[in-house]
């Protein structure tokens, strides 16, 4: 029996702790910091689950508890404690740990250091031009000479909201303006590219992958896709126009190129690797690359790996060879956020849910608790999810377990996974 730990306090870590719980080799989950929602229910693979007060940048003091408690190895969820060296630090301490190193997190960390690699790599992209803080003029120059709509990207983490689709010169102008000359970050401008997206999650140690999941999430808050950029609104897998021929391309003209290239330049990536493509007349491009698990892809990608989650993990970190068995039922997840996200919005509202809701089926996010009360604490609050045969039925039992959700000043899409299931009703 062994424990882990794994880093970070949202819905995707809530996800993580299950999917770890689940399994009957590991006898204890420490999720630091966590929230309240993770420790709701005592009884049994939930019981397993324990939230830590710790701070996830004080690497000292992880570093510590781990040791103290005898920790197998841990998993970071989110991408900051990657881009400040948690896994440098670790491994410094000769633990195991889950994610890229500094250096390879940049991945993720600098869009244009992502586009770098691709381009040295031979990996397909959309035309690009990257611009420090203080080129604002050059930027201004290039943009007037591009086609319209035109993607500005802000050059560093920005919690999946630093992307804005200018569809006219207006607002591509005031965009670079309050990136460069108001925010002070350097920019990337790419040409905007058209097709379908989707999410490829693989575990990589150097040159070796393990290909986890396929996925397409909605990033806009409302619904046909309109509103803010967010950090995700729902999320479905797997993605039925998404075949084995297009799961080897990505691999062979991505993944493989990208990695080899990161060994070559001593940057090599180990940890989870996240490529979102655009399925274009040209075959697969990349949009990103993330170092770590999506939210909310990962509510829905990790309950249909039917391989136990630590057995994935060891694989991984030992760079054995792992047949994951993937389920063939599908899994969708809608997440209910605050009324104004992804603006400003209130917390502190009030979670009701009914006494005989299907627990393993939420993933609590932005959550905290008053009074012995569970309460809102951020901008997405909870992601409620279904595997079933088939994602229409998942749509069913996810929306009718939404109406049982009592939050106030609350809302979520409607549509999440509809066009994916009207497409499989046309093809039959």
């Amino acid at each position: 029996m062994k424990k882990v730990m794994v880093i970070g306090s949202g819905g995707r870590e809530h996800a993580l702790a299950l999917a770890f719980a689940k399994s009957d080799s590991v006898d204890q989950v420490f999720v630091v910091p966590g929230n309240p929602g993770m420790e709701l229910i005592k009884e049994g693979y939930f019981s397993k689950i324990s939230c830590q007060s710790l701070d996830m940048l004080d690497f000292a003091s992880l570093v510590q508890f781990a040791k103290s408690q005898d920790v197998a190895y841990t998993f970071v969820g989110p991408e900051v404690p990657l881009s400040q060296g948690i896994v440098d630090y670790f491994r410094f301490e000769g633990l195991d740990i889950v994610g890229p190193r500094q250096k390879a997190a940049q991945l993720e960390g600098s869009k244009a250091f992502a586009k770098g690699l691709m381009d040295r790599a031979g990996v397909p992209t959309a035309r690009y031009q990257a611009f420090q803080a203080q080129e604002y003029h050059q930027a201004l120059a290039y943009l007037y000479e591009q086609d319209l709509p035109i993607v500005i990207k802000q050059d560093g983490l920005a919690a999946g909201k630093g992307v804005i689709i200018a569809e006219s010169l207006e607002v591509a102008e005031s965009t670079l303006q309050s990136m460069m000359q108001e925010g002070q970050s350097s920019v990337v401008i790419e040409e905007f590219l058209t097709g379908e997206e989707f999410s490829f999650f693989a575990l990589v140690n150097e040159e070796q992958i393990i290909p986890v999941g396929v996925a397409q999430d909605f990033k806009r808050a409302y619904d046909n896709d309109q509103g803010l950029n967010t950090g995700g609104m729902g999320a479905y897998s797997p993605v039925s126009w998404v075949d084995s021929t297009l799961k080897e391309q990505v691999i062979n003209q991505v993944l493989q190129p990208l990695l080899k290239q990161m060994v070559a330049e001593d940057v090599a990536y180990t940890g989870v690797l996240y490529a979102g493509l655009m399925q274009t007349a040209k075959g697969p491009k990349v949009i990103e690359f993330n170092a770590r698990f999506g939210d909310p892809e990962t509510q829905i990608l990790l309950p249909l790996i039917d391989t136990p989650f630590d057995q994935l993990i060891e694989a991984h970190l030992a760079k054995a060879d792992l047949d994951v068995k993937l389920s063939t039922d599908a899994c969708l997840g809608v997440v209910l956020a605050a009324q104004g996200y992804p603006g400003s919005y209130e917390k502190g509202m009030a979670i009701e849910l009914p006494t005989d809701f299907p627990q393993h089926q939420v993933c609590f996010a932005g959550v905290t608790q008053v009074n012995g009360k569970l309460v809102t604490n951020g901008g997405r609050i909870l992601m409620i999810t279904s595997r079933q045969a088939d994602l229409e039925a998942c749509r069913q039992e996810v929306y009718s377990l939404l109406e049982q959700v009592k939050v106030d000043k609350s809302f979520y899409r409607k549509d999440i996974g509809l066009k994916a299931v009207q497409r499989l009703k046309g093809d039959h």
